[in-house]
């Protein structure tokens, strides 16, 4: 791997964690197609090196919102046992799955992004009143309702054991839960959507560290890729933090989801081995 290369991570991952951190996803969904398509880095040193990306990200995120009190923490250590296994799981197939399989999972992610970000406006209300068997009703202060939001957390039993699915899809594509999980936990568990993100992140960041593990374990986690995907990441969520606010949202939605419709088509037509110009 040239040197050339290793710049290219870098400042593909820089832009890939700053569209990220502008549109809330993780900047992996960018990175590990762009990186197997288009730099020839095998698809699974990209995962691997997007896992690691992840966790250096969601460290910082994570602070912050657990230093504004937004983290469900009660939710978060019930349900990271199921996201933790799902995460072992996923990461344990990469291993050994084919790696047109892995472009096809990917693509098929991809495309599932696409639909959540076309529906994200429609969110469930929290519940307020009522049972609360596992003690988890929880508040934070919302700047943009100008006030505190509470709510008690519903399905609970069901949400716990479906996080695993964003946990299996997180170490499976090296690529935060979030995608998932934060749909799951707002519309089936009435949690709202900002301290759903707030815990996902926290709980994300905790269990991809078992995945990574997993990787290194198995020769996947190349320094040469990992190092600069995850400076890179991380100086780009910087900048996307800061240009999110100031870039009018439905514009940005509508080129992203542009993109990651390129991206995943290109990652099917690879996997189904139809050749496509410009890619490795």
């Amino acid at each position: 791997m040239t040197h050339w290369t290793e710049i290219a991570i870098f400042l593909v991952s820089a832009l890939s964690g700053t569209l990220g951190a502008m549109v809330g996803l993780g900047g992996g969904v960018f990175m590990v197609p762009i990186f197997s398509a288009f730099l020839g880095v095998p698809i699974k040193f990209a995962i691997a090196a997007s896992a690691l990306a992840v966790i250096v990200n969601s460290l910082g995120g994570a602070s912050v919102y657990l230093q504004h009190r937004m983290v469900n923490l009660r939710l978060a250590l019930l349900m990271l046992v199921a996201t933790a296994l799902g995460a072992i799981f996923g990461a344990l197939l990469v291993a050994s799955a084919p790696v047109n399989a892995l472009r096809l999972v990917f693509s098929l992610a991809l495309y599932a992004m696409i639909v959540l970000l076309s529906l994200q406006r429609a969110t469930a209300r929290p519940v307020t009143t009522g049972p609360d068997r596992f003690q988890l009703a929880a508040n934070f202060f919302d700047p943009a309702v100008g006030g505190v939001v509470s709510y008690i957390p519903q399905r609970v039993l069901l949400g716990t054991a479906s996080s695993t699915i964003a946990g299996l899809l997180s170490g499976l594509l090296g690529v935060g839960g979030g995608f998932v999980q934060v749909p799951l936990m707002n519309v089936l568990m009435r949690v709202p959507v900002k301290a759903a993100a707030a815990t996902s992140a926290y709980m994300i960041g905790v269990t991809v560290v078992g995945s990574v593990l997993l990787y290194y374990a198995n020769a996947l986690l190349v320094p040469q890729v990992a190092v600069p995907a995850a400076l890179g990441v991380f100086l780009g969520s910087q900048v996307g933090s800061r240009l999110g606010r100031r870039v009018h949202g439905r514009w940005l939605k509508r080129i992203l989801m542009v993109i990651l419709l390129y991206l995943a088509t290109t990652l099917l037509l690879q996997a189904l081995g139809v050749p496509v110009p410009g890619t490795r």
